[in-house]
């Protein structure tokens, strides 16, 4: 099942009947290789560092990550890896749907991915967290490559738990530029008014032409791509609400369907109809 909305990301294979997998990488020259800026549409992704020399990159914030740290994302967070050097880039990584939660009813395990802002509190570094949530993820890749679905199952149980448990008070993150930040978290809560460059350079006193440079720099993306691509992603979670495809994309921001399916096809490369 591929969970991601753009095609150039990897796949998430979710097998039939479960709502999580658990993959384990290793590239052994990863500054050759390019770990896109990428979101996951309806993904909890949770990383355990075992080696690299890495920083982690989401909403403009970036954290320094070392060996044995945890980072986590939840649905519609941009994130990606930036590898530093030549040193192997290998790690464990459990992904989990927003329907595990409804379905095994521990939804109060999702209080360390939503209540916090976005791009912010993404880590449990290895000295805040201890050998049990280091064991208790490996355990559930080794249940889950023996087909041990069930045991893997309740290994997660036991891992979030103990997530939510060594939730960190600290964020040990550096925001390459906070103005940049602010205007994230301004644009995520204000996604369906107008939006325009110019109110957005007036509200937060800054010149739109370096506004528009130094967001492109801080996050990868030009202004309008990140606002239309952040609308996709709510027009596609409205969609699968059950709202229809027109409903949901005025609903999301777009001022037409016309203009929302124009922006679909070019970040995914098919119609939206393709979602359903």
């Amino acid at each position: 099942m591929d969970r991601n909305i753009l095609p150039e990301e990897d796949i998430i294979n979710i097998l039939p009947g479960h709502n999580y997998t658990i993959v384990h990488k290793l590239n052994d020259k990863p500054n050759t290789l390019d770990f896109k800026l990428h979101n996951h549409d309806d993904i909890y992704e949770i990383v355990f560092l075992q080696n690299g020399d890495c920083e982690f990159g989401v909403e403009g914030n970036t954290y320094k990550v070392n060996r044995n740290d945890i980072i986590f994302t939840r649905p519609f967070e941009f994130h990606h890896i930036i590898c530093l050097s030549e040193k192997p880039y290998e790690r464990t990584i459990l992904y989990l749907t927003s329907e595990f939660f409804h379905e095994h009813h521990c939804e109060e395990f999702l209080d360390i991915f939503v209540n916090r802002e976005l791009g912010t509190g993404n880590i449990i570094s290895s000295a805040m967290s201890d050998n049990a949530l280091r064991d208790s993820i490996q355990r559930i890749y080794r249940h889950y490559t023996n087909k041990a679905y069930k045991a893997a199952e309740g290994c997660i149980y036991e891992f979030l738990h103990l997530l939510n448990s060594t939730k960190s008070i600290e964020d040990n993150s550096y925001a390459k530029n906070e103005r940049i930040r602010d205007i994230i978290i301004y644009i995520n809560n204000n996604l369906t008014d107008s939006l325009k460059i110019d109110d957005i350079s007036s509200k937060f006193f800054i010149d739109k032409y370096y506004l528009c440079k130094s967001f492109k720099k801080n996050t990868g993306y030009t202004l309008n791509r990140y606002i239309n691509y952040k609308r996709i992603l709510l027009a596609t979670e409205l969609h699968r609400q059950g709202q229809t495809l027109l409903q949901a994309s005025l609903n999301a921001g777009f001022n037409s369907y016309a203009h929302f399916y124009k922006m679909y096809v070019k970040e995914t490369g098919k119609p939206p109809k393709s979602m359903n």
